[in-house]
């Protein structure tokens, strides 16, 4: 401690004290503001109770992530379900040339990559069903990325990116999940249970 210099603290463009008083407790807040190159950053969360707060967090944390990795990994790919209506429509496109039981597997995971835009869908209050079908005949004729609007209408997918590491590890988790499942499900049905 004898040894810090002004050097090795920084520099700060502003020092805020503030003393809240509260009916049960006094809480001292301290902010450092405008650094010009801060290394580390705090971000103060607060809620109604312990729940509320740590969803917070989670979702501060994942939104942290993602920025973190669409800068760090330099590639987004479209967001608002377009990537996996494209993806679901490439994987029934390569299915038609697929004979016997390959294919129905085929339907089975492009129906499971719809899974995300019909979340969407149902989120915004859409019905699911009319507006999945629009997405598929829209994915298969449109060259641009058309997915699922804020209001649960098909559209163009503007502002809504994802880094393609989470949706590449988002399918490669799901894929080996149902492909274990698949393996337990020929065990038992080996096993007559």
């Amino acid at each position: 401690l004898l040894d810090i210099e002004a050097d090795d603290l920084g520099v700060c463009g502003s020092l805020i004290w503030e003393r809240r008083e509260a009916s049960d407790q006094v809480e001292d807040i301290i902010r450092i503001d405008d650094c010009p190159s801060p290394k580390a950053v705090t971000i103060e969360v607060g809620g109604g109770g312990d729940t509320g707060t740590e969803e917070v967090i989670r979702g501060l944390h994942d939104a942290l992530r993602a920025t973190s990795l669409a800068i760090s990994g330099g590639e987004l790919l479209p967001g608002a379900g377009s990537i996996h209506a494209r993806m679901a429509h490439a994987v029934r496109r390569a299915s038609e040339a697929e004979p016997g039981r390959a294919r129905l597997a085929m339907d089975a995971y492009a129906r499971a990559l719809e899974t995300i835009p019909a979340t969407l869908v149902e989120n915004s209050g859409g019905d699911v069903l009319d507006r999945i079908l629009e997405l598929r005949a829209a994915a298969r004729d449109n060259d641009g990325f058309v997915g699922i609007t804020p209001d649960g209408e098909v559209g163009m997918s503007e502002g809504v990116w994802h880094p393609r590491p989470v949706i590449e590890e988002g399918l490669e988790s799901a894929t080996e999940t149902a492909m274990s499942m698949l393996r337990i499900d020929q065990v038992i049905s080996a096993r007559g249970d």
